[in-house]
């Protein structure tokens, strides 16, 4: 009875999608699936140094003829461990905007009979729900657990919540963070001048974290190093939290935004779908930022739904922000769409279904996707819909 009620409310959000979306522009197919240009990659910055960062998703080729084709230049990197340790460009990910609309209500007309007569009566239209902004879980850095260097800080207090934060003082034109857990190992880049961030873990296990600044060019002199041991408390709770990629606060307009999408629901699901039916309808791909974005480029949520348009990092950025802040967790996923096309999409988490897609014929229950970016773009729903369900047409690289 649940899965039909999730199949039912999220095959409304297609109806309706269908109606308003921003399908217009030139597509491309792979096969059956019919994917518009809105599909995204990134060029890494390489360099003689050698690290593995952090990649993320960029342009895609622009073609009326039909082909699922995106042209992904992403370079990866390695760190030498020598005396001075060298790291290379992170690239960070990209941001676009979306347009605002508001939710109707419904007048209700009520037809009474009597013995003599029928006459129809309207009432007064239902009013609004009531539009209420939600505790926001902000991230702290307590200074109870800090591993100092000089002109640098990590601060790992709260690692048992998901994540850490770091801060660096020096004067160099450029920093980095790289957090490593067994094989796994993240690079990214750290904001100059004092601004603290905050960064995701990956898992429970053992962590090495290190802050590196640049000395020249593309190479970087390890300033600090750590270790330590965390125990997750919550593998969906860590990603309620707003972090350096999926940035905002209680006073965000995507927050606000978020709720007046969401007033009067209570479920999970029903939220999900009104978020991203939301952006799908509102939030164009933005071609002239996907051929210029550049390496250290970050997405806003709010810039994004400001503008009313961007690439997928931006529209994966924002639907895990407005998600987060209805107390729905939410990822922002980054890695390979079928066939071979750098990306970015979302995850999102409901207690009844496990991590699930918000998509418009939900079918499966467990690990699916949320794709706005690929739905935006397609005319043909039935089909995008059919390709984002599916859990073989996309490989996570990075998740944050």
């Amino acid at each position: 009875m649940r899965i039909k009620k999730l199949i039912f409310l999220l095959s409304l959000c297609v109806m309706l999608s269908s109606c308003g979306g921003n399908g217009s522009g030139n597509e491309t197919s792979s096969g059956n699936i019919s994917v518009s240009e809105n599909t995204e990659m990134i060029s890494e910055i390489s360099s003689e140094t050698e690290i593995s960062e952090t990649s993320a998703p960029h342009t895609e080729s622009d073609a009326e003829t039909s082909t699922l084709s995106d042209t992904e230049s992403s370079e990866e990197n390695n760190i030498s461990e020598t005396e001075t340790s060298e790291i290379q460009e992170t690239e960070s990910e990209t941001s676009a905007r979306v347009s605002e609309t508001e939710s109707p209500y419904v007048s209700q007309t009520t037809a009474t009979t009597t013995a003599e007569t029928t006459t129809a009566t309207t009432a007064a239209p239902k009013p609004p729900a009531e539009v209420v902004i939600p505790e926001i879980n902000m991230p702290k850095a307590d200074g109870s657990s800090v591993i100092s260097g000089d002109s640098a800080e990590i601060d790992y207090s709260n690692a048992a919540e998901g994540y850490i934060s770091a801060v660096y003082n020096g004067s160099a034109a450029a920093a980095k963070i790289r957090i490593q857990c067994g094989d796994v190992q993240y690079n990214h880049d750290l904001a100059v001048g004092g601004k603290r961030e905050f960064f995701p873990l990956m898992d429970s296990g053992n962590y090495t974290v290190s802050v590196y600044e640049q000395f020249s060019g593309n190479k970087y002199a390890m300033l600090v190093s750590g270790d330590f041991s965390v125990n997750i408390k919550s593998s969906t709770g860590m990603y309620l939290y707003p972090n350096k990629y999926v940035d905002f606060d209680s006073n965000s307009k995507c927050v606000r935004k978020a709720a007046e999408l969401c007033a009067g629901l209570t479920d999970d699901v029903e939220k999900i779908a009104a978020i991203f039916t939301f952006i799908t309808d509102n939030v164009t791909y933005d071609k002239q930022l996907a051929a210029t974005v550049q390496s250290g480029y970050v997405p806003y949520p709010d810039n994004t739904l400001a503008s009313r348009k961007g690439i997928c990092y931006d529209y994966s950025s924002l639907f895990a922000a407005m998600c987060r802040s209805q107390g729905i967790p939410a990822r922002l996923v980054i890695g390979y769409a079928d066939p071979d096309i750098y990306h970015a999409w979302n995850e999102v988490y409901t207690d009844e279904t496990g991590w699930i897609t918000p998509e418009l014929f939900l079918k499966n229950k467990g690990y699916n996707i949320a794709d706005a970016t690929f739905y935006a773009g397609n005319s043909d729903k039935e089909k995008i819909s059919e390709y984002i369900s599916d859990p073989g047409n996309y490989s996570a690289v990075y998740r944050y």
